[in-house]
């Protein structure tokens, strides 16, 4: 299933400017020429360099369905913290992280990304995953770089709760062969994070053509694949050094895994002490 990418806050205020008035345009123009120092602003000095009142700020950050210009511009810091090049963020790093230090300073990243990806996947959203991914004999996962770890992840850990999974990109067929002898009935779930691989995004683009239910789990909603994903679950990636931080989408899988793994507990119960009985003889001291 395709689906129309959600459009990013900056692509809404350049695409209606022919509706604004004249001032709403002075504001939009300085807010676009601002846009990464924005939030750094309290309205009262973006008030007084555009010589826009308040109130009129305030109206103009609720045409985008904002309560007001703070919402407004917590949706606004999202969006730059998806864009801004991780490498960068290291490279800017003072912290001083000798001894223990770095242990705490990562650990404290990491419950912020968890805390996070609690706010920001929507119940709905979870439970409708959960759904598709019950409902799907087979559920199959891809992504690059370090998203071929998650990919990874979650075969293995769907497989440890009996739900059939596989990596696109195991066996002797390509990713492209392999997406195209799927059943409709079956679930792709593709990794995409920031730089955004050109091949996941081709191979999400393809199964969206042939009519294959494609869900994406990236880090916005407004990444490159959501345009070919029929649901985005977007999920922190902030660390402290330049790759993807792992915690909040190792949270996120075991919790999918565990809600499975509840609706059929007895049968896996019975399954898990048949299978430890023979792993105990044949592979492990006891």
């Amino acid at each position: 299933m395709t689906r129309m990418r959600k459009k990013s806050l900056k692509d809404q205020l350049r695409e209606n400017t022919d509706s604004y008035s004249r001032i709403q345009k002075k504001l939009a123009t300085f807010l676009l020429e601002n846009w990464n120092e924005i939030p750094l602003m309290s309205i009262e000095h973006i008030s007084k360099e555009t010589g826009v009142s308040t109130a009129t700020i305030s109206r103009f950050a609720r045409i985008f369905a904002f309560k007001g210009f703070y919402d407004f511009k917590d949706r606004l810091k999202d969006e730059i913290r998806v864009t801004v090049n991780p490498v960068d963020r290291f490279r800017q790093l003072k912290a001083d992280l000798s001894g223990k230090k770095p242990l705490v300073t990562v650990a404290r990243q990491d419950v912020k990304n968890i805390n996070k990806l609690i706010a920001m996947v929507k119940e709905e959203n979870f439970l409708n995953l959960v759904e598709m991914i019950e409902k799907a004999p087979r559920v199959y996962s891809f992504g690059a770089s370090i998203s071929s770890i998650f990919s990874n992840l979650i075969r293995y850990i769907f497989n440890q709760v009996q739900k059939e999974a596989h990596c696109l990109d195991e066996g002797n067929m390509s990713v492209e062969e392999k997406i195209v002898t799927l059943r409709k009935d079956d679930l792709i779930i593709f990794c995409s994070f920031y730089p955004y691989s050109k091949s996941t995004i081709s191979f999400a683009q393809l199964a969206g053509e042939l009519g294959l239910q494609v869900v994406a789990i990236s880090d916005s909603e407004f990444s490159p694949i959501s345009e070919y994903a029929a649901l985005v679950l977007p999920i922190p990636r902030e660390n402290v050094l330049f790759t993807t931080s792992v915690s909040a989408f190792s949270v996120l899988i075991n919790a999918i895994a565990t809600e499975i793994a509840y609706k059929k507990k007895e049968e896996l119960t019975e399954s898990i002490n048949r299978t430890d009985k023979i792993l105990k003889k044949y592979y492990f001291l006891s």
